[in-house]
């Protein structure tokens, strides 16, 4: 069957030469002169053209909102830095502060636990 089946399809679809003279007929049949053929417009590219001026001030739009908020998230990272950092200057700062208040209160603790100087020469003073 599906030998026949080819057989068949082979048959139908084998070239089949014109019948003489049909060229000169097909080209006597055509016009003399071409008009131009109407081209329509597809329905996207009506829409497209008639939308084109409001998309693209969505695009704006829409880049301009993504554009300021990466800017608004870089100055934000900036402005982070800066206070980290002036926050560990101020630690250093409080650091050293502390260092130096501890070496005086070491030296005013020394002055009232040592021995009272001798009694001599020097006038009482109270």
């Amino acid at each position: 069957m599906s030998e026949n089946f080819e057989n068949e399809l082979r048959r139908a679809l084998r070239p089949v030469d014109a019948p003489a003279g049909f060229t000169e007929r097909v080209l006597r049949a055509l016009p003399t002169q071409r008009e131009p053929a109407a081209v329509s417009q597809l329905p996207a590219q009506r829409m497209m053209k008639r939308f084109a001026i409001p998309m693209s001030f969505a695009a704006a739009l829409v880049l301009s909102v993504v554009l300021g908020m990466h800017v608004a998230a870089v100055q934000k990272q900036r402005i982070a830095a800066e206070q980290e950092a002036a926050g560990l200057a101020a630690s250093r700062e409080l650091m050293q502060a502390l260092h130096v208040t501890s070496q005086k209160l070491d030296l005013a603790y020394q002055a009232v636990k040592a021995p009272p100087p001798p009694a001599g020469d020097e006038e009482n003073r109270t």
